[in-house]
């Protein structure tokens, strides 16, 4: 059967006409304006309007493939038009994504339904070629979902990377300036050149060459490497070519002889223990938590909140404990740690000192002997050795950077050997800390040779990926065997990140960021199982003893009641919006009244919060907490909306780890 082809290239702001009256961005607002603006302009269809070097060496391209008797379907990603196929009619105007803002690409391409569109526009095709810049790339909502026979494509600059490889079957062969030197054309219609170069590579045998692509998409260079040598448009091809359209199929690649012994065993996520925890009788429409309570009995955990827990095990750090309150140690010695927590048996807790809470001490202040009874004491699964962080300036200064990396070695050696005096319950977990690979990799070397199993790596909790994967990549070839366990502290990256960390030896991870983020920024406040992140409404408790109301009323910036108004609006109008009795317009307005009085950054909510009203994430999820409070998950108020919401968000990033770790499971059987 002929594989069906379908490639999506972007509107250019040449055209074949350009009256002075061509449409602008606000004749699209409305159609009714648009219909009638559009009757005073000559239509032409798509494929011949755009007259830009990209759409122009394209289409040459695709007309010789036509004319060899082949099919192919070009589609066209318009800025004002939306997503459209070459055949549509429509007519000049003057609309492009390349100078807009982020924020308003997203809002405006949601209103033309351009990835809706997209979506039922690949299902008919095998392989989708994307001939986009980043701009264009952004008026999509990444990762799309595609059937699991077909492959995506992209011809793309490397800043386009992280956005398009974040799922399976999607591939990018990386154009730039470099290519367009070298071959020869300019920088804006290079794309549509070597797309060209696909198509002439096809054109004797299609069927044989889209097959071979759809088995290996990395041929897809070679395909055009071999038509441009045959064409001989380039004088100086007998020079080394590899550094050219370098083919990516993943954000961080592992090569099979990186592949570490331990790779496919273990992928199991902890979640640090802080005491995140919420009234389970908290009334939402009053507000209102019985101040008597004790919240250190009364209220409840997330993986009591959920049939079980969302993640694989708990971590919690000695310093925790040290500086809990006397009620909540009393009840810890009383109870068990375990039964503190309210924690299932079969769910493993894991126990370090909490590095970060002693980084600006010279030492650690804790011995191996205190640490070790810490574990036996609490019946602990996994202890961790001491050490001592190596990051910031303290990484900068080679003398301190060296003592604390000495420090954190002897440390590992003491917990061992008195691990195996003691013969302790707990199994050891030696920890790390390095400044660059290779100190981590010398590092991981040495507690090897001291006998552990289990090893973690500190310190890379804000460490960029790429770092880490570096990292990782030095340390793989050192891991003795299959039963080896590598821990990385506080890491948690999207899923096709964390994969390639678990072939390069990583078997488990520990994050509270997910939860955390439930209240941090602005973005990325609730998560959706797909991988998608909302904005939370901001609805800050208008109070007149604690809160940014009352200190905005000290300051003299309006009355009380005032600020009071507009919070009981803003609530009423997004109840009135969940139960559809009103339009979104005017539930944002009475949030925006709210966000304007207290001075909160009114635009840029604006477009973030529409989005969020618009696809009702909360519906479609679910998990006890949107089943239970609805709405609700997404306000951003005080701490049983934002820990619930965070609770959620911790449900939505196990799921991935869960699919990713069935994923893996049948890679391997």
């Amino acid at each position: 059967m002929d594989k069906r082809i379908l490639v999506v290239t972007s509107c250019t702001g040449e055209k074949k006409q350009k009256p002075v009256n061509q449409l602008l961005l606000d004749d699209f607002k409305d159609l009714e304006v648009l219909k009638n603006r559009e009757s005073e302009l000559d239509k032409f269809t798509a494929g011949e309007l755009y007259t830009g070097s990209q759409h122009e060496a394209l289409m040459k391209g695709v007309r010789q493939y036509r004319d060899a008797g082949a099919k192919i379907d070009v589609n066209i990603l318009s800025a004002g038009y939306g997503l459209i196929p070459e055949e549509k009619e429509i007519v000049p105007y003057e609309v492009t994504f390349n100078n807009m803002d982020a924020n308003f690409i997203r809002r405006w391409a949601k209103q033309q339904g351009v990835t809706e569109d997209l979506k039922v526009r690949i299902q008919n095709y095998d392989l989708i070629f994307f001939l986009l810049g980043d701009k264009y790339l952004q008026a999509i909502e990444w990762p799309i979902s595609t059937r699991d026979d077909q492959k995506l494509i992209f011809f793309a600059g490397e800043s386009s990377k992280k956005r398009i490889l974040l799922e399976d079957r999607n591939y990018m062969l990386s154009i730039g300036e470099k290519e367009a030197k070298k071959f020869k054309f300019g920088l804006i219609g290079i794309k549509g050149f070597l797309f060209a170069q696909l198509l002439a590579a096809a054109r004797k045998n299609p069927d044989e060459v889209w097959t071979a692509i759809d088995q290996d998409p990395a041929l897809i260079r070679e395909y055009i490497l071999d038509t441009i040598n045959s064409e001989k448009q380039l004088e100086l091809f007998t020079e080394d070519n590899s550094g050219l359209l370098k083919f990516h199929s993943e954000l961080y690649p592992v090569a099979d002889h990186l592949v570490s012994k331990n790779s496919g065993k273990d992928f199991h996520f902890f979640m640090p223990e802080n005491d995140d925890r919420v009234d389970p009788n908290y009334d939402f429409l009053k507000d209102f938590s019985e101040k008597t309570r004790n919240p250190l009995v009364n209220d409840v955990y997330a993986h009591q909140l959920f049939d079980q827990p969302q993640y694989d095990g708990i971590l919690i750090s000695k310093v925790n404990i040290d500086n809990a309150t006397k009620q909540k140690r009393k009840l810890i010695e009383e109870m068990g740690i375990r039964k503190f927590l309210k924690l299932p048996e079969n769910y493993p807790i894991m126990g370090d000192c909490g590095a970060f809470s002693y980084i600006d001490q010279d030492e650690p202040p804790y011995k191996t002997e205190e640490v070790i009874q810490y574990y036996e004491d609490h019946e602990l699964n996994f202890g961790v050795s001491i050490d001592h962080l190596i990051v910031g300036p303290f990484q900068r200064d080679e003398k301190i950077r060296d003592y604390r990396y000495e420090i954190t070695l002897e440390n590992a050696k003491d917990f061992i050997i008195k691990h195996r005096e003691k013969n302790c319950g707990f199994l050891p977990v030696g920890v790390v800390q390095g400044w660059d690979p290779v100190s981590f990799r010398k590092a991981i070397e040495h507690v090897i040779s001291l006998g552990y199993t289990r090893v973690a790596l500190g310190g890379l909790a804000r460490e960029k990926s790429e770092v880490i994967y570096e990292i990782l990549k030095e340390i793989s070839p050192y891991i003795p065997n299959e039963d080896f366990r590598l821990h990385l502290f506080g890491v948690a990256r999207d899923m096709r990140t964390m994969r390639s960390f678990h072939k390069l030896g990583m078997t488990s991870f520990d994050s509270a960021s997910p939860l955390r983020r439930a209240w941090l920024g602005t973005g990325h406040n609730y998560h959706t199982v797909e991988g998608k992140h909302y904005t939370a409404i901001r609805i800050p408790e208008a109070s007149e003893t604690t809160g940014r109301v009352k200190k905005m009323v000290l300051e003299g910036k309006g009355e009380f009641s005032q600020y009071k108004v507009l919070e009981q609006k803003a609530l009423s109008a997004l109840r009135k919006f969940d139960r559809k009795e009103i339009h979104i317009d005017e539930a944002l307005k009475a949030i925006l009244e709210y966000d304007e009085m207290l001075g909160e950054n009114r635009e840029a909510h604006e477009d973030l919060y529409y989005e969020l009203l618009m696809e009702r994430p909360w519906e479609e999820c679910t998990c006890p907490i949107c089943s239970a409070i609805g709405i609700d998950v997404v306000i951003f108020r005080g701490n049983n909306r934002n820990r619930r919401r965070g609770f959620h968000n911790t449900y939505a990033y196990y799921c991935q780890v869960k699919d990713m770790r069935e994923k893996m499971m049948k890679d391997i059987g």
